[in-house]
């Protein structure tokens, strides 16, 4: 088996076919350079699965879960926030579920509004007292920041006929189509189909799917020699999906992650910037990450991770109470458990035996479309302690809307509540990751609190510059009505660079430098040193403003101009680029060996 496996071990392609080879070798080097990225100065208590010996048996133990509805939406606006401070908004549950929906709620004087502001300052709690700043992540979907998103489709009367919920990470998505665009279409097409009736089916065409510039043409990715993919197209961008009406005007769905902090890469960062053990200590979620300064305060999710980490490494839970090492378990990733749909059931217009099937029951509205449930652990022999769903979707099976054809998800009830909400869904559903704890002799020191201070000029991410001069113009709304650009919805992923002599125009982005433009460097595969087989020219620098992947909020950044030249002679693997004076980012390209 290949050191990462492919998310929730989906089989893609033909299991041995050269796309199947081609894309497990795409999403080791992935996978590989983000644990690198990820890890911390030493003594690392978080460590590498690619080259760290994995004992048969160790178990990954039962998912790290929350809870997949926003929990900022609840903490900034909801009348009842899950911890203190009390926000100023005081929503109703009807008005919170409208806002996760569609990105705007009616209030008391009837008018529809959309995101209001929140507090600036949020450690060592949220100050409602001092300054506001909008709400973010923006983004068609932004606000669906838990490392799951959904997408509504309503009939004429705002009835829900479908969800779709995923949790697939974009990262995966942008390598399968690096390997075969038109499997990406197939997939897209099957799985937004998937139990629908004929009439709200969608044909997806591979122009949908890929990336155009300013002037509307295709944009071709230098690394494949392919159009590149754009990830928020038609079939994946915001929280309204059309189904009815003219086929041809249909748009909208769900088929992986776009909220810009929901990735792969970010989140097994989290996690490494997790382990050490802050001298603040690990009996309070939100005085940890205010400490540890990683993700987002106030998720269900960022700031449990984190605390679940730390005192995994810290030797709680443990039989033994010692320290261990930790890592995401094989296949990394994050995954949808099965819901508890105990209160799920059916409303008047639902009668078993006559307007549905005689064997019909509520739990049949819930379909897993992708991924697995407890699939095997290939380390214990034994099935995970949790599931690995990566996209599920809620409506009426094809043989209840046979007999009834007016059926919606308004006709059962959550909770003794009409389902009118996705979030209402969304609440009973859990995000999982597993953790696969490790002994270790090592025992970790307290240490103290982040800095939260960005270095002048460091790295953040590398692309071609065909590429980065398509996405960075092109424009993400949101219904607060701020703009951001498509870069930030790219991926951290290292560009792949022939080594033949040939010379390669790169973009990179860093923090702005003091002063000046920087040198950069590509270093050697042991990081010892430049490259001298690997010539680097800066030439040009701009002031940008994105989301760098994983990030919240845009923010400025610079953005460097290189011309890249790399000798038939360079050794192949994994490389760091180095702004001299600014820092490294590890594994940052990679250079394909020569043919």
């Amino acid at each position: 088996m290949a050191a990462f496996a492919l998310p929730g071990f989906i089989q893609d392609f033909e299991k041995g076919s050269a796309q199947d080879i081609a894309l497990n070798a795409r999403w080791n080097i992935n996978a590989e350079s983000w644990i690198e990225q990820a890890m911390p100065g030493g003594p690392s208590f978080f460590y590498d699965p690619a080259t760290t010996e994995i004992p048969q048996g160790t178990s990954a133990g039962p998912p790290v879960t929350w809870t997949a509805f926003p929990g900022r939406l609840m903490q900034y606006y909801s009348a009842h926030p899950p911890v203190s401070p009390a926000n100023k908004y005081n929503l109703t549950d009807e008005q919170v579920y409208a806002l996760a929906d569609t990105g705007y709620y009616t209030d008391n004087t009837g008018l529809s509004v959309s995101f209001q502001n929140i507090p600036s300052v949020l450690c060592p709690q949220a100050d409602w007292t001092g300054t506001l700043k909008t709400f973010g992540p923006y983004g068609p979907r932004g606000w669906l920041d838990e490392y799951c998103e959904w997408c509504v489709a309503r009939d004429a009367n705002f009835k829900i006929m479908r969800v779709d919920f995923v949790c697939e990470n974009p990262e995966y998505w942008y390598s399968v189509w690096a390997v075969d665009p038109e499997r990406v279409r197939q997939l897209y097409q099957d799985t937004l189909n998937y139990g629908a009736p004929a009439d709200r089916q969608i044909t997806v065409s591979l122009a949908d799917l890929q990336l155009h510039d300013s002037a509307g043409a295709v944009v071709i990715d230098p690394a494949t020699g392919q159009p590149a993919y754009n990830p928020l197209n038609r079939w994946n961008s915001g929280t309204d999906a059309a189904r009815l009406g003219v086929p041809a005007k249909f748009n909208g769905g769900a088929m992986h992650l776009t909220s810009t902090p929901n990735t792969l890469q970010t989140e097994l960062g989290l996690a490494g910037a997790a382990t050490p053990q802050y001298n603040c200590g690990n009996d309070d979620a939100q005085t940890l990450i205010c400490c540890g300064k990683y993700g987002q305060e106030y998720r269900n999710s960022d700031p449990h991770i984190g605390i679940s980490v730390n005192r995994i490494v810290g030797g709680e839970g443990d039989v033994d109470g010692k320290p261990r090492l930790v890592c995401l378990a094989n296949p990394v990733g994050l995954y949808i458990q099965t819901p508890d749909l105990s209160g799920l059931t059916f409303g008047p217009a639902i009668v078993p035996g006559q307007t549905v099937p005689e064997n019909a029951k509520p739990s049949d509205i819930f379909q897993i479309v992708r991924g697995s449930q407890a699939p095997i652990d290939p380390v214990t022999g034994q099935p995970f302690l949790g599931d690995m769903l990566l996209h599920v979707a809620f409506q009426i099976p094809q043989k209840w809307l046979t007999m009834t054809p007016s059926l919606t998800l308004a006709d059962l009830n959550i909770n003794n509540h009409p389902i009118r909400w996705a979030g209402q869904i969304a609440t009973q559903m859990k995000i999982g990751l597993f953790a696969r704890p490790l002994t270790t002799d090592l025992c970790p020191k307290p240490v103290d609190c982040s800095s939260g201070i960005a270095t002048p000029g460091q790295p953040l991410q590398v692309m071609y510059q065909v590429l980065w001069d398509a996405y960075y113009v092109g424009v993400e709304h949101s219904p607060t009505g701020q703009t951001m650009s498509l870069a930030s919805n790219t991926v951290i992923v290292p560009p792949w660079l022939p080594a033949d002599g040939s010379t390669q125009q790169l973009a990179l982005t860093c923090n702005p430098p003091t002063s000046g433009t920087p040198t950069v460097q590509v270093l050697t595969a042991d990081g010892s040193g430049p490259d001298p087989a690997i010539a680097v020219t800066v030439t040009g620098m701009a002031s940008v403003v994105y989301a760098v992947p994983g990030n919240s909020y845009p923010s400025k950044s610079a953005a460097l101009s290189l011309t890249v030249t790399i000798a038939p002679g360079a050794a192949s693997g994994l490389r760091a680029i180095n702004v001299v004076g600014g820092g490294q980012l590890p594994t940052a390209v990679y250079i394909k060996p020569a043919a």
